[in-house]
């Protein structure tokens, strides 16, 4: 079935959807992986393998930070349905609890524009501070300024960084590769993502990270509020190899002991739309799950071409990581890519 997967992959490569990718599908016993395609569209660049690393992008927030928040609900460090100020009391959310951080319906908006704030902690407190636009619970809005209060809750707990914390955790012990802000000697391993813009450019020379600029963005996170905090944020900004997805997916396959029994309440579609505890659920009509795996599928995309979707049931998962956003950002035919591929991958999985 590798051979179907790599058949459709390279025909997306063909029309222009993405240069490369790297996939990876499994079941209880095992997973295989997969690698298509190049770094970029020069014949000269890398070949995609098991060495390549990709910017996860919003991925970031199942793999990172939703795992730092259930390792933290895990060890007691808070609960779920405790108020954000609680933690934060510079917050202006109210009543809103991490439930409502992690069900993206605390109220705040869904993302601000910080790229003309060169001073990473000055936007951090903008963000921390922002005014909700609905009560909790109101509204369900998919919100990156959310898990970016959710990250600030898990370092005021833990009293280290998100990254720090969700290592020793979560990453370390499951043998998961993962990292924020990839040190230089990776960065020709990391999948290069969209034109550096003016804005960034101007920025890395403020902060005396001129070496991190090139013609494109690698090595360096694509999502610019993750980069103007620093590389290190709630909402983007892990990098990691297909491996490590795997074995992510794996441990999310078979409801890992790291767990502790939590998971199950946690991939449950809570509220209105298809959200869970940092989850998203698999919509009846369109995802970007496809059509074989189950009605209770769990998973999460990312802006650059990365997605993750497990079905509990079957203990089946799959993921496809790519840099669709490379050279720009504006093709989309990743929308049609996602469903094909993660029908082939289940058959594989099941076969």
């Amino acid at each position: 079935m590798s051979e179907a997967i790599d058949a459709a992959l390279n025909e997306w490569i063909a029309m222009g959807a993405f240069p490369g990718a790297a996939y990876c599908y499994g079941n209880a016993k095992g997973f295989q992986l997969g690698f298509v395609g190049r770094h970029t569209y020069e014949s000269n660049s890398r070949v995609v393998s098991a060495e390549t690393w990709w910017d996860l992008a919003s991925v970031t927030k199942v793999m990172s930070t939703t795992m730092a928040a259930i390792c933290a609900t895990r060890d007691g460090l808070f609960a779920l349905d405790d108020r954000v100020a609680s933690y934060l009391p510079e917050s202006k959310l109210g009543n809103a609890t991490l439930r409502n951080l992690l069900l993206h319906n605390c109220g705040v908006k869904a993302y601000d524009s910080v790229t003309t704030i060169k001073d990473a902690s000055e936007a951090r407190t903008r963000i921390l501070t922002t005014a909700p636009t609905a009560k909790p619970g109101d509204k369900t809005v998919y919100s990156c300024l959310g898990f970016i209060n959710l990250m600030a809750v898990v370092e005021r707990v833990s009293g280290t960084n998100l990254g720090a914390y969700v290592e020793e955790k979560f990453f370390a012990p499951l043998g998961i590769e993962a990292c924020y802000r990839p040190s230089p000697g990776l960065i020709p391993q990391c999948a290069p993502t969209d034109a550096t813009p003016a804005w960034r450019r101007e920025m890395a020379r403020a902060r005396g990270e001129e070496w991190t600029l090139g013609e494109y963005i690698q090595g360096s996170v694509h999502d610019p509020i993750a980069y103007v905090l620093g590389g290190l944020s709630g909402n983007a900004g892990l990098f990691a190899p297909v491996e490590s997805i795997a074995n992510f997916g794996h441990a999310l396959a078979t409801n890992h002991e790291i767990f502790r029994g939590l998971l199950p309440e946690w991939i449950k579609q809570a509220g209105d739309g298809s959200r869970a505890l940092g989850f998203d659920t698999k919509s009846p009509q369109g995802s970007s799950a496809g059509n074989k795996f189950g009605a209770r599928s769990f998973g999460h995309t990312g802006y650059t071409g990365t997605c993750i979707w497990v079905d509990p049931e079957a203990q089946v998962f799959a993921a496809l990581l790519t840099n669709r956003v490379h050279p720009k950002d504006t093709d989309l035919q990743i929308s049609k890519a996602r469903p094909e591929f993660f029908d082939l991958a289940f058959s594989a999985a099941t076969s």
